[in-house]
């Protein structure tokens, strides 16, 4: 479906490390300012609470039953319930600021067969908390056991665990930028993603909307750490932050307002650009692995023409090699 076109932000650069010249000042500057306050802290700060008072102790995970994997999952599902349900609430249901800073003037499909129950909002919640919550359990549970029974190394040193909760978003970078490529190759795409890419206009309950066989791809970072040593907190940290980072930056929403006068940042134009056309912005800003691979689209005309200049040669060569293949 053609886009309803509703605002854009202007265009993006890379992170001031990854400029040319880099400035390593000015990155650290954009780390905490841009890219940890709110939204990164705010995922740490529910993982503390979340591992703290909502989560059993390992001595629960010292054998693997399915019981085990319900209670994570249920706590997962109403944590989602709250903080996911929350923003559409705000923002689809309350519609509190109306379609300001919104990247598509139109709603949410209320009746459209390509989705489940005719309804964007009713599919994207029942793959969210059915699919995408449960394997989420699983994985914490299968990590919590292997815990409990000492047979991956943990960290014991609360600056130890502190520094690996930060250098979770570098390694979901690269975690996220490879699954997220291989998924758009056949007969995976076919198979699994392209149920994520039924939403061009996203809201909240899309951002981990995904096929079964792609949540067991995007919830598998915790298994980084059967290489690296880590601890439980950080097993469900990364479970949290991949429930819950996704619902902002696919809100369709740039920008958060509060009051008349005051917004912050919402959702990730970075990402939406690559729902909007597809075959760019595979990764995440923070470590711009589409700028070194060529797939980067900052959302100025310069990058859709530099796009569609891609589109035409792949084209071509497609029909190349068909002519040669036909002549054999």
């Amino acid at each position: 479906m053609e886009r309803a076109r509703g605002y854009d932000p202007d265009p993006m650069d890379v992170p001031p490390l990854f400029q040319s010249p880099s400035r390593p000042i000015a990155m650290l500057r954009w780390l905490v300012t841009a890219y940890m306050w709110p939204q990164s802290l705010l995922w740490i700060g529910i993982s503390v609470l979340t591992y703290q008072l909502f989560t059993p102790g390992l001595d629960r995970f010292g054998s693997l039953s399915v019981d085990d994997v319900a209670v994570l999952w249920g706590r997962n599902v109403l944590l989602m319930l709250v903080v996911i349900g929350g923003q559409h609430w705000w923002l689809h249901i309350r519609k509190a600021q109306g379609t300001e800073f919104k990247y598509e003037s139109r709603w949410l499909a209320t009746n459209r067969s390509s989705f489940l129950f005719n309804n964007q909002t009713r599919d994207n919640m029942f793959w969210t908390l059915v699919s995408g919550g449960a394997i989420a359990a699983l994985y914490e549970a299968i990590m919590f056991r292997l815990y409990a029974g000492d047979a991956i190394p943990q960290l014991s040193s609360l600056w130890a665990i502190a520094a690996m909760t930060f250098a979770v978003f570098w390694i979901e970078s690269v975690h996220f930028y490879v699954n997220h490529r291989l998924l758009h190759v056949d007969p995976l795409y076919k198979w699994a993603h392209a149920l994520h890419h039924r939403n061009v206009n996203t809201g909240p309950w899309s951002g981990i909307s995904m096929h079964p066989l792609e949540h067991l791809l995007y919830f598998s970072l915790p298994f980084v750490f059967l290489l690296l040593p880590g601890s439980p907190f950080l097993i469900t940290f990364c479970g949290v932050y991949l429930m819950l980072s996704p619902s902002p930056s696919h809100s369709g929403f740039d920008r958060f307002k509060i009051g008349e006068d005051r917004d912050f940042h919402g959702g990730d134009y970075f990402h939406n650009l690559h729902h909007r056309y597809f075959e760019v912005n595979y990764g995440m800003l923070l470590l711009p692995l589409d700028k070194w691979f060529g797939t980067f689209h900052d959302g100025s005309m310069e990058a859709h023409e530099a796009m569609k200049s891609r589109r035409r040669s792949t084209a071509e060569a497609g029909d190349t090699a068909a002519v040669i293949e036909r002549n054999n």
